[in-house]
């Protein structure tokens, strides 16, 4: 049965005095006699006057100065804390444009809904009664109080967790108040608690406290408890920190509604009683003060839920009146006192993160895409929703938010303050809600509304119709029940300073009270909307509304849906009924997507207004191609707002995508599955333009970000920031949605830089670089490139084995059989798959995470070789389909090699019973291609450790998984594959792999097929330099599969490796600094000292740190500057060149220590070798961008402007030898016949410099190969 009130819903009632809360009413001032155009404000304050509750009625964030001689609608409202809105000019107190002739107010503030908490009053009041005295106490909590007070409330907590502890474990008086359902929720704690380790059995549920009391007892007093009985304990004690986590958040929701509704600290007897009066307010099911049943026929199962954790505050500290652990005096001793509910949301979600979801769920937050929005972002949201439609409106917040009173203020004056016109408030969802939050932004900004108005604030009948409003029209859905009762408690609390005001304006004669309808906050799976029991009349009848979009629609939706992936994480299988599976799928799909539709559909067409933040991927990945596509058909899109990655969640690497949308009145129709253009000419749209905004200042904080982003105005764009990029793009029908790839991007609606621009207009033309399906027609004969993705090896990569492993488990015979070398890196270090191989013998397989080994034009960690002995080499088992029965011929049912496949079926595949081994599609593998270029298909992104893309060259018949894509050249293509690796290995391509693969704004990328096809491709015409070109490639090959042979001739690989790959990486040479260091030998022989380069003070200096000179240590510093590569060296001229390897360096290598002042060793020996042919690889690749850059005609002011944009460093002693093409007026290159040209001419021709270069090159390689000729004798002598 529903549960029907005692007292109609939404009536006043009477009550005697005794039961009134004992607060002075404020007198009310006769403001009918005054003059219709002063201002409200000026009827109660003299010139140098404030408000007297100033102090003792404070509320928020922001200062309200209002000047005795200005009009209403000339209020300022200023905060430390400034938003400026896009069209200041168009936002004011009451609708009047403060555009006006002869206005000079300052521009009224975004957020200037949220008042400070200095400031606010009730202004519309003339007096106050003594019975509120402005307190002495701090009351608004600046960070480190808020601070203050989550860690007295943790302490608090672990006090009560102790006495709950004590209260269940040992018999007492308290027995009877232990709840039925304390063991339901303890054994549910007991399934649902992960084990210690997978060997440990789950203990069985506890049937009786006795029975629990025994085994808690046997863990503490027995020296060796069993695992059961720890376990039990361990659960316990989660147990009773949620116990004490709600008791100790009820006890600060009694301390907050002290502070506001009492002048001074009254006995417990009181406190209770004005609890009590408040509470009583509320619906019976959002009064927790009330007893829930311990019957789920009787009460929901949220309701039954909180009962097991609920008791011990009801039953146990409300009864006590001599608790010890009294928060009140606790918080007062440090002089908090809340008398405004700013900090609230703050202190509870702070308290809510750290003492409950980080001791709980480790994985909780990740897991269900719980992260907690900063307030600053909610604010900035809301602001955004409450701005006017475009430059024709001239509505306020205020009208927004209180729409029909707002009217009745602004029509004649006569009606300004009648009496019966009762405020309405607008519908707001969050569907994903969490503490309420954005709820409580919401309830403040109309608290706030409500004082601009005398006719509200002033008449209790309009600040009663307000709060009826307010219980009716908030909605909100969340799947968790701590968090659900967090956020009555949040709003409740939030609803106290209009519910004060009620209080105080209420006439002394008559004896009213309110009651507020139950409140619309739902725990749920908004994937899902379950229905409960229809006996459940209430739930089963407003959950029926939310699953039906035609029969409720919102105003506001505005939220933080969750972030992850649907299939990994815990989220249910979305209902069917509510979520169109042709739009978003059935698997792989964002929550957040599911969130986007479900909130997209209950919004109201004529007015509704949507916000969310979400992650930037669905804007352009297609996963969400037809989701885009189903968006742009019902939504105008306002305006974007991008932020980095941790910009808005420190820990939290994605980026963020603030958005605002609004619900069209008609669906643009699809046609042919392309969104129609000329069909709707008659489409009449009175939006504003796209506005899309990224600011690219990574050292602004998040709220210097937010501050630009408000500044920012669309009728000053040459003032805008230079860090500050924009978009605009005109709405529909002006723009349509591409689908030339059927992906329906959004990425045309952001901002590009200048080099996007200039790079389209002069590549628009050329054909694509790979073939795609979908491309356009005159790229088909013209692209040179075919993409593929090697074969999808699941189970998890079962069929990828290490080599060495393979050939001592299989034999030599069976693996030069089946095994073929495959390049693939270990991403997984955990898991079943551990536990396979475990069990099949091959602890290594899994036991580290890999980075890749892909590296620029030469691969690591490959071999082509029959048998490696290194652990990183692998090898794919080559079984498809159809050699099943070849290997059970020609190998066995009885041997390792087939059980080992049979096992990887049976553990890695268990659903795939039809199958007696696993196998998978080798034929995509490139096993049997002669050259390929590779690259891993997820790049990651563009950083100082990985500057640039990575393809290689395959010439040994290597296969690859589905970690990469490889291309092959098409039969009709005249080039060779060298040309296409140095080609696709260029700073220009990696622009365009840059702009069209990567899919968030970290950068990172995913080269599919379809972003690949993007990009364009520039086919030379001149042979000669195509073949020069080729011919740098191959050198740049040599060069580095030189250097990594010298990596193996140093005492320390690992270590000179990773200071040789950076340097290679990034295009330097000099191995100074702490990246290499010098071993010396004293000349007494009895002491060693190490030489490190540190830097100081902007030089770098030698720090000399003897030892063995006893206990002390001594230091010494012997500046010595380091000269740049770029620098003149001994006055003369610019070197680049290092020293080069001589023949007595190579003797060296055979002596481990040189006789001498300073000694030497190999490491020593091969620096001058390692900077030799990095300064060759640096200038090779500069001379491969350079060829690109002429091929596509890209002038030197943009060659520089893109290596910006990609943070590349090319250094001044490389274009002072090497100067840039530079492009239709270029004089450095040369024909094959030696005559100079202009313009297209000079495109992909051999530079001037060209063979210098080459000539340098080759000298360095053969001073290289001289050290490496002695490689073998060095490593012999060694062993």
């Amino acid at each position: 049965m529903a549960h029907v009130p005692s007292v109609k819903e939404g009536s006043y009632l009477p009550v005697s005095p005794k039961n009134r809360t004992r607060l002075s009413k404020r007198n009310r001032t006769n403001i009918a006699g005054s003059s219709s155009t002063s201002s409200w404000l000026n009827v109660v304050l003299n010139d140098h006057e404030v408000d007297p509750c100033t102090e003792s009625e404070i509320y928020s964030y922001q200062d309200i100065n209002v000047s005795r001689h200005k009009p209403v609608s000339d209020i300022q409202i200023t905060t430390p804390f400034v938003f400026k809105p896009v069209n200041p000019g168009q936002i004011c107190a009451h609708g009047e444009s403060l555009r006006s002739p002869g206005r000079h107010t300052a521009p009224f503030s975004s957020t200037s809904i949220i008042p400070s908490s200095s400031s606010l009053s009730s202004s519309s009041s003339p007096s106050s009664s003594s019975a509120f005295p402005t307190p002495t106490f701090t009351c608004h909590l600046s960070e480190e109080q808020v601070i203050k007070v989550v860690e007295v409330l943790g302490e608090t907590l672990e006090e009560i967790k102790i006495h709950v502890r004590r209260t269940v474990i040992t018999s007492n008086e308290y027995d009877y108040q232990i709840p039925s359902t304390f063991l339901v929720e303890f054994n549910k704690l007991l399934q649902e608690t992960p084990l210690p380790s997978p060997t440990t059995s789950r203990p069985p549920p506890i049937r009786s406290l006795d029975q629990l009391r025994a085994e808690l007892s046997s863990d503490v007093h027995s020296s060796v408890p069993s695992p059961s009985a720890h376990f039990y304990q361990y659960v316990f004690d989660f147990y009773c920190q949620k116990t004490a986590f709600l008791s100790v958040a009820h006890m600060f929701f009694e301390v907050v509604v002290m502070d506001f509704l009492c002048d001074h600290e009254k006995d417990k007897k009181t406190q209770q009683m004005i609890l009590r009066e408040f509470m009583k307010i509320f619906s019976d099911e959002d009064n927790f003060l009330i007893n829930r049943p311990n019957s789920l026929n009787n009460g929901t199962d949220h309701e039954y839920f909180l009962d097991a954790f609920m008791w011990y505050y009801r039953r146990v500290i409300r009864v006590e009146f001599n608790y010890p652990c009294n928060l009140l005096p606790r918080l007062h001793i440090f002089s908090i006192r809340f008398t405004t509910p700013d900090s609230i949301e703050s202190i509870l979600s702070m308290f809510y993160t750290k003492y409950f979801l980080n001791i709980f769920a480790k994985e909780h937050q990740k897991d269900h895409g719980q992260f907690y929005t900063p307030r600053e972002v909610m604010r900035f949201m809301w602001d955004r929703v409450l701005l006017p439609k475009d430059y024709t409106d001239n509505s306020t917040w205020l009208e927004k938010l209180l729409r029909d009173q707002a009217h009745i203020y602004n029509s004649t004056n006569q009606n300004r303050h009648r009496i019966g016109f009762m405020p309405h408030t607008p519908r707001v969802l969050d569907p994903c809600m969490g503490i309420g939050s954005f709820l409580c932004e919401f309830i403040n900004r109309l608290t706030l509304a409500a004082r601009q108005y005398p006719s509200v604030w002033e008449e209790h009948k309009a600040l009663g119709h307000l709060l009826q409003s307010l219980a009716k029209n908030l909605w909100g859905i969340e799947i968790d029940s701590f968090a659900l009762h967090l956020c009555k408690l949040n709003i409740i609390l939030h609803l106290l300073p209009l519910y004060k005001q009620f209080l105080q304006v209420s006439p002394n004669n008559q004896e009213i009270t309110l009651k507020l309808t139950r409140m619309y906050l739902f725990r749920n799976d908004t994937l899902n909307l379950y229905l409960p029991k229809p006996e459940l009349a209430w739930e089963y009848e407003n959950l029926s509304k939310l699953r039906s979009p035609e029969r409720l629609k919102f105003d506001y939706i505005v939220t933080n849906p969750p972030y992850m992936i649907r299939k990994t994480g815990f989220i249910s299988e979305p209902d069917s009924e509510l979520f169109d599976e042709r739009v978003l799928g059935k698997g792989g799909m964002q929550a957040y997507a599911y969130f986007f539709w479900f909130c997209v559909e209950r919004c109201h067409e004529d007015f509704g207004e949507i916000c969310l933040i979400s992650a930037s991927q669905w804007m352009g990945l297609e996963f969400a191609d037809k989701l885009r596509a189903w968006l742009w058909q019902r939504c105008h899109f306002v305006e974007f707002f991008q932020f980095e990655p941790f910009k808005v969640w420190r820990k939290i690497q994605t980026d963020s995508l603030i958005f605002r949308l609004r619900r069209r009145r008609e669906i643009i129709p699809l046609h042919n599955h392309l969104i129609a253009s000329t069909q709707s000419t008659s489409f009449n749209n009175n939006e504003p333009s796209i506005l899309f905004l990224r600011y690219m200042n990574r050292k602004a904080t998040l709220q210097e970000t937010l501050q630009a982003y408000s500044n920012f105005d669309q009728k000053m764009l040459n003032n805008y920031e230079k860090d500050m990029h924009y978009k605009l793009t005109p709405p529909y029908p002006s723009t349509i949605l591409p689908s030339a790839t059927n992906s329906y991007s959004f990425t045309f609606l952001m901002p590009t830089s200048a080099v996007s621009a200039y790079l389209h207009s002069i590549t628009v033309n050329l054909p694509s670089l790979c073939d795609h399906q979908s491309v356009k027609s005159s790229w088909l004969e013209r692209n040179p490139l075919i993409w593929h993705r090697g074969p999808n090896t699941n189970p998890v990569y079962a069929l990828v084995v290490r080599t060495a492993w393979a050939y001592n488990k299989f034999g030599r015979e069976v693996s030069q059989r089946w095994l073929r070398p495959v390049f693939y890196w270990n991403g997984k270090n955990g898991g079943k798959e551990a536990e396979f191989w475990q069990k099949m013998g091959d602890e290594l397989r899994l036991e580290k995470k890999e980075s890749s080994p892909a590296e620029a034009y030469v691969p690591l960690g490959v071999t082509s070789a029959p048998v490696a002995s290194e652990k990183s080499v692998y090898s794919l088992i080559m079984v498809d389909r159809d050699a099943v029965d070849k290997v059970r011929k020609e190998v066995g049912e009885d041997s390792a090699f087939w059980y080992y496949l049979r096992e990887a079926r049976k553990n890695l595949q268990t659903g795939m019973s039809s199958r007696e081994i696993v196998y998978c599609g080798t034929s995509k593998c490139g096993v049997d291609v002669e050259t390929k270029i590779i690259h891993p298909i997820n790049y990651g992104y563009f950083s100082k450790n990985q500057p640039r893309q990575r393809f290689f060259i395959d010439e040994n018949n290597v296969c690859v998984t589905n970690q990469c894509i490889y291309f092959t050249l098409k039969s009709t293509t005249p080039l060779s594959s060298y040309f296409f690796l140095g080609l696709l290995n260029s700073t220009t391509i990696q622009h365009f792999l840059s702009h069209h693969c990567k899919y968030d704004q970290q950068g990172r990328m995913r080269l599919f097929r379809e972003s690949m096809a993007k990009i364009p491709y520039a086919p030379p015409e001149d042979m000669d330099g195509a073949n020069w070109f080729s011919g740098c490639v191959k050198r740049m090959i040599h060069v580095r599969k030189m250097l990594f042979e010298g990596i193996r001739l140093c005492d320390d690989e690992d270590k000179v490796s990773s200071a040789v790959v950076e340097k290679l990486r990034r295009g330097a040479w000099q191995l100074t600094g702490r990246e290499w260091q010098e071993k010396e030998k004293d000349g007494d022989g009895d002491e060693t000292s190490v030489v490190l380069r540190e830097e100081q003070e902007g030089n770098w200096v030698m720090v000399k740190k003897c030892r063995g000179r006893g206990d002390g240590v001594e230091y010494s510093l012997y500046p010595e500057i380091v000269p740049r590569f770029d620098e003149i060296i001994d006055g003369s001229t610019l070197t680049s060149s290092p020293h080069h390897t001589t023949d007595n360096d190579v003797e060296m290598l055979n002596t481990p220590q040189a006789t001498g002042r300073y000694g030497a060793n190999k490491t020593r020996i091969m620096k001058p070798f390692f900077e030799s042919l990095l300064h060759a690889s640096a200038c090779l690749q500069y001379t491969i961008d350079q060829y690109v850059y002429s091929l596509y005609g890209i002038e030197p002011n943009f060659q520089i402007a893109l290596e910006e944009d990609l943070k590349l460093e090319i250094f001044d002693f490389i274009t002072t030898n090497y100067p840039r093409w530079n492009g239709p007026n270029a004089n450095n290159l040369t024909s094959s016949n030696g005559a100079k040209g202009s313009g297209l001419e000079l495109r992909g021709k051999i530079p001037q410099w060209g063979e210098r270069l080459i000539m340098e090159v080759e000298k360095a390689i053969d001073e290289g190969q001289n050290l490496l000729r002695h490689k073998g004798l060095i490593l012999n002598k060694e062993r």
